[in-house]
């Protein structure tokens, strides 16, 4: 039997579950936001946002497309994705990813004299099926950087 593996990685953001949610959903969102790191960046987006739809998210790395792209299982706005994640960082074998955008009541405007609530969100990212502990650190330090640039992102406006 094969070893399953998981990750998991919280953010939490300064934005409504909503928009964190549809974010993902989005092409021209999505280029915005889901990479940080200068030396990567996305090359094209390609998003069917329904159960059985599929996305591609190909990046751009030093010259070279690295596709990542699966099939959504459960679209539930604005609480809940689960979607099949393949790419050579999975050794191209399917993986499952579930990200849950949770509201955060209790959040309040930091150095605020004022009752007034901004609304807060803890994205969780579970991935599952990765093959090995070496996967689960390059998936780590993505996601990391993935929910980072969606802090950002959900930051603004």
């Amino acid at each position: 039997m094969v070893p399953t593996e998981i990750l998991k990685v919280e953010k939490k953001i300064n934005a409504e579950p909503a928009r964190l949610f549809r974010a993902w959903l989005k092409p021209e969102a999505v280029t915005k936001w889901f990479l940080s790191e200068a030396e990567v960046s996305i090359e094209s987006v390609k998003i069917d946002p329904r159960p059985g739809g599929k996305f591609k998210i190909n990046m751009l790395l030093n010259g070279k497309i690295l596709p990542h792209e699966g099939e959504y299982h459960i679209i539930e706005e604005p609480t809940k994705l689960v979607f099949t994640w393949r790419s050579d960082a999975t050794g191209g074998k399917d993986t499952l990813v579930t990200v849950t955008f949770t509201e955060l009541m209790d959040a309040e405007t930091e150095n605020s004299t004022s009752a007034k609530r901004k609304p807060q969100t803890l994205v969780t990212l579970i991935h599952e099926n990765l093959a090995n502990a070496e996967s689960i650190e390059k998936h780590r330090f993505g996601w990391t950087s993935i929910l980072a640039g969606l802090a950002t992102w959900g930051n603004k406006e």
